[in-house]
């Protein structure tokens, strides 16, 4: 069988010969980007909504495309263009050749097209924590609880039962908004509320706040659509890692979720080889989705940064099970990620280091929470709880689409809880089993039993393209060295000694 060669100079196919992990990394961020706006129009209010199809699809194609890009394939990893899936054995004819450069220069005008996109965004987003006012620069109520919590740890109150800090924040930070539940006024189906009826309820709450301060009795006009205790609903590290920053006279503590992003996206560019590192920036700034959804508003780019630390660390036990520990003290979205750290600690050193690194996790754990347990064991335990046991309003991009969309009914929320466990207990299998091949992909199939859950939003898979792009980064320097998760167990027990 004859093979085509490309008849041009190596030097110049680098300037379109984009590397085709590289091109399924932006395929799936477009595609997931693109189901999140489309899934903020599916908020449970219109029947037989046709959206639903198209966000769930756009979100199990987009995830498709980063597993795939980022599963390892029988063979050695080249970073040249004949190497992905032994296209040089299957692409014998000119007009095939010919489609292939066409496909592929289209890939690279469009990495190249969102990465512009995705630095104007990131300036954008720059300019905004350095000009706007404080007052309007919090845009979610996760951030102005957080400040607020800070603050009041900086004035030496315990921001578990500091009973203020929901009614400061809703007063300072008015564009901030407040989650509805699903009960008082807003207690009538799953339709999510309308954004005029937010603001109108919230002008009640504000105004009985107002009579309160006043020493007047008033009942709550929400009907409990609205609890206080969400302003305290994270692990402590959620408050204290801002701590330093506010005490240092940095205000904004959105400020280091933009240093934390400049960071992760410079050392995942230093991660690959120096020929694939202008498509690795590229890449990594053109996924859309991480800025857009979850940069301003919430604060997963730190977990992020915890997570991919402690993986990349994972064969040096200390390292891996202390940055593990801090994430889940920062945020109980790292939880779900946990089982695959252990599993991977048991498959490479046996049970007894996973045990360790339990121990060590539980302990750095414990270490920013334990103040606050000891002082008020009940409300911290019910805050912890709080993301699961209010009645909150089913959102996301996930499964939940359908029934949200008018299409299957509403189940109860364990429901949906236990298909998140079915998926997770899936998932692990998938990884012990094939872990040969899935190897970097752990941290993504931590993310398959969202697409299940009862509230999937966006910003919980934000981080997914910057997953892929670290298994990308990390396959394509195994054939020199190989990775930690892929030494033979003599040799990952060598490493964590």
């Amino acid at each position: 069988m004859s093979v085509v060669k490309y008849p041009g100079k190596r030097r110049g196919q680098r300037l379109w010969a984009i590397p085709p992990r590289y091109a399924l990394i932006t395929l799936g961020s477009v595609l997931l980007f693109a189901s999140s706006l489309l899934a903020d129009n599916v908020a449970g209010r219109a029947p037989y909504d046709w959206r639903a199809f198209p966000t769930l699809s756009g979100t199990l194609c987009g995830f498709a495309c980063l597993l795939l890009a980022a599963v390892r394939f029988p063979g050695a990893w080249t970073p040249g263009w004949r190497s992905w899936l032994s296209w040089r054995f299957t692409l014998t004819s000119p007009r095939a050749m010919r489609l292939l450069i066409l496909l592929r220069m289209v890939a690279a005008a469009l990495v190249t097209t969102l990465a512009g996109v995705g630095m104007v965004t990131l300036a954008a987003a720059m300019l905004f924590v350095a000009m706007e006012p404080l007052s309007a620069a919090y845009l979610n109520d996760v951030i102005s609880f957080t400040y607020i919590n800070a603050k009041s740890t900086l004035a030496g109150r315990n921001p578990y039962t500091d009973g203020g800090a929901f009614a400061e924040s809703i007063w300072r930070f008015p564009g901030a908004g407040v989650t509805p539940l699903r009960r008082g006024v807003f207690g009538h189906g799953y339709g999510y509320p309308l954004k005029s009826q937010l603001a109108r309820v919230e002008r009640l709450y504000r105004a009985s706040l107002a009579a309160q301060a006043r020493q007047l009795k008033t009942p709550d006009p929400t009907g409990g659509a609205y609890d206080p205790r969400v302003s305290h609903s994270y692990p402590a590290l959620s408050f204290l890692l801002y701590v330093p920053l506010i005490w240092l006279g940095v205000q904004n503590v959105l400020a280091l979720h933009l240093l934390v992003y400049c960071a992760l996206l410079a050392w995942l560019v230093w991660l690959a080889p120096p020929a694939q590192r202008p498509w690795a920036a590229m890449t990594a700034s053109g996924a859309l989705i991480l800025p857009i959804r979850s940069l301003l508003i919430d604060a997963e780019i730190v977990c992020l940064a915890f997570l991919l630390l402690a993986w990349h660390m994972r064969g040096r036990r200390w390292w891996s099970a202390t940055a593990l520990g801090l994430g889940c003290a920062f945020k109980q979205y790292c939880w779900l990620f946990v089982p695959f750290f252990l599993l991977e600690a048991w498959l490479t050193g046996g049970w007894r280091e996973a045990l360790r690194r339990t121990a060590i996790t539980a302990g750095v754990f414990l270490a920013p929470n334990l103040p606050y347990i000891i002082a008020s064991p009940g409300t911290w335990l019910t805050s912890m709880a709080l993301p699961v046991s209010e009645p909150l309003f089913p959102m996301g991009m996930g499964f939940i689409t359908l029934p949200l969309g008018g299409w299957l009914p509403f189940l109860p929320a364990p429901v949906y809880a236990i298909g998140e466990a079915l998926a997770l207990g899936c998932a692990l299998w998938a990884y012990a089993r094939w872990r040969r091949w899935l190897g970097e992909t752990a941290l993504l199939l931590a993310l398959t039993p969202l697409l299940f859950a009862f509230r999937s939003p966006a910003n919980y898979f934000a981080i997914a393209p910057w997953l892929a792009l670290y298994a990308v980064t990390r396959l394509s320097r195994s054939a020199s060295a190989p990775a930690a998760g892929y030494a033979t167990k003599a040799h990952a027990n060598v490493l964590i000694k």
